[in-house]
């Protein structure tokens, strides 16, 4: 009897849903205020007090599971629950103070299908990260150094281009095209920094410096690399205790894609979907732009694939490494609204055409100035197009398969200050904005445009909604494509 009691009270010590405590230390055994303490993957999480101590009430602690402390500015500490154990000293030793500038970055690439063996070597990334690999691999960020169009524009001999208007200068462009190469001239970034924006520079950030958009790139962030002989691998989780991750909060926020997605150059906004999204209901609903544009596809359960880092999450906490941009099919599916209504006037038919920035949360579209939306407006009757009365048209620049048919355009034109003739300007030289009309987070835009009547068959109307990347005389000097997607299109016939 005597033993079968001593069994059922080691079984209710081992039973889950005991209060587990504990103390938060550095590696010279003070306390460390303000960790957070779960258990690892759980939703909740308590903060340590002044003296380190925490008290940590989980229904799910059970022997086995671990529970993990994290502090900005530490490495994430944790320990695996012993049965009959219910109080835990977790220590979180300091990261190195300052930036090794001789770290030499890690590659993305595995070179073999095995396993990492430490996890404090050197092993390429995508070893265990096959599925973020992936995603990264068909981002833009994979693509920043060996981008056609940046490198045409950048290096081209041909009008129009950084180099052709500045040879002796570089321009900063490495800083975030090629941040692992530093300053210079990207075209030469060569081995690790020719993967462009890749794993290793990203998760080595420790904090984000946007500011005004005057200092970009690899120079906007506080860079943590560790000495040799040691690894340190930055992110949003605060339950990863291998030995070197460390949390960062700024990871989740929208200041840690300000640093390259917001830029001014000689005071005008070049890049400034930052500052949009600040002024936009989005920022004040906590939606950021990781929100968005690293949207996990909820179907993966792992950050980690292979190694000591595998554990099952809910798949709603982990982000997708494609980046989605216009380019991602369904991104834009549900962020705009476009309608196409008619009327008739007697001999005349009116088309009006409306379109809605519904949720993306800065202007549309965004990026750099090349990039543009446009929408072009058609009616016709018995094949033949009917004669616009009154409506806006296309521009010149749109290209001659548009100008000055039915139609709106949405961008940030330049003026060059030189006078040169070339309109739009470039954004590298010296320029002004003459105008801004594309569609701020959840604004608006309606047009309306007359048609003479004509014919006696069925009228047929479109709308059809375009972004491109850069001019159509800009790509076609540099025998580039214009990068055109189709965004919407909308088709009514109209009987007699």
């Amino acid at each position: 009897m005597r033993r079968l009691a001593l069994l059922m009270s080691t079984l209710l010590l081992a039973a889950p849903g005991e209060t587990l405590t504990g103390t938060i230390v550095d590696t010279a055994g003070q306390p460390v205020e303000g960790a957070r303490v779960r258990l690892r993957t759980s939703t909740a999480f308590v903060l340590s007090g002044p003296d380190g101590r925490f008290t940590l009430a989980d229904p799910a602690a059970a022997p086995g599971r671990e529970i993990t402390a994290a502090r900005p500015g530490h490495i994430i500490g944790g320990v695996t629950l012993k049965e009959g154990i219910f109080h835990y000293t977790l220590a979180l030793p300091a990261i190195p103070e300052g930036d090794d500038a001789t770290y030499p970055w890690v590659t993305a690439f595995p070179e073999d299908d095995r396993a990492p063996r430490t996890d404090f070597g050197r092993e390429p990334c995508g070893a265990c990260h096959r599925r973020i690999l992936a995603e990264w691999q068909g981002s833009a960020h994979a693509r920043s150094a060996v981008n056609p169009r940046f490198l045409a524009f950048f290096g081209g001999g041909t009008d129009p281009s950084f180099k052709r208007d500045s040879p002796t200068a570089d321009g900063g462009c490495a800083t975030c095209h090629v941040p692992m190469a530093g300053d210079g001239d990207p075209r030469q970034a060569a081995g690790v920094a020719g993967e462009g924006v890749g794993c290793d520079v990203c998760h080595k950030i420790a904090e984000a410096r946007p500011g005004n958009g005057a200092v970009t790139g690899i120079r906007a962030v506080d860079l943590r690399r560790p000495p040799f002989g040691r690894q340190t691998v930055f992110g949003p989780f605060d339950d990863v205790p291998r030995g070197r991750d460390a949390f960062a909060p700024v990871y989740a926020e929208s200041r840690y894609c300000a640093a390259c997605h917001q830029a001014r150059i000689g005071g005008v906004p070049i890049y400034s979907e930052f500052e949009e999204w600040r002024a936009s209901r989005f920022a004040g609903a906590g939606v950021t732009c990781q929100t968005c544009h690293m949207r996990g596809d909820g179907r993966a359960t792992t950050m980690s694939d292979l190694g000591p880092g595998r554990i099952e999450r809910d798949p709603r906490t982990l982000s997708s490494h494609r980046f989605h941009d216009s380019r991602s099919p369904d991104l834009l599916a549900g962020a705009i609204k476009a309608s196409l209504t008619t009327e008739r006037d007697g001999r005349t038919l009116i088309v009006a055409f409306e379109i809605t920035n519904h949720e993306v949360g800065h202007h549309l579209p965004a990026g750099s100035p090349m990039r543009h939306m446009l929408v072009s407006i058609e009616a016709e009757a018995d094949g033949q197009a009917l004669e616009l009365i009154d409506g806006p048209v296309l521009p010149h620049w749109t290209g001659s398969d548009l100008a000055g048919k039915p139609g709106r355009t949405y961008a940030k034109l330049l003026r060059d200050l030189a006078g040169d003739a070339a309109h739009p300007a470039p954004p590298w030289r010296a320029v002004v904005l003459e105008s801004d009309t594309r569609i701020p987070a959840g604004g608006e835009d309606r047009s309306t445009y007359r048609f003479r009547l004509e014919g006696t068959g069925p009228i047929r109307i479109g709308a059809t909604v375009r972004i491109r990347r850069t001019f159509p005389a800009w790509a076609e000097a540099h025998g580039l494509d214009i990068g055109e997607i189709e965004v919407a299109r909308h088709n009514l016939t109209v009987s007699r």
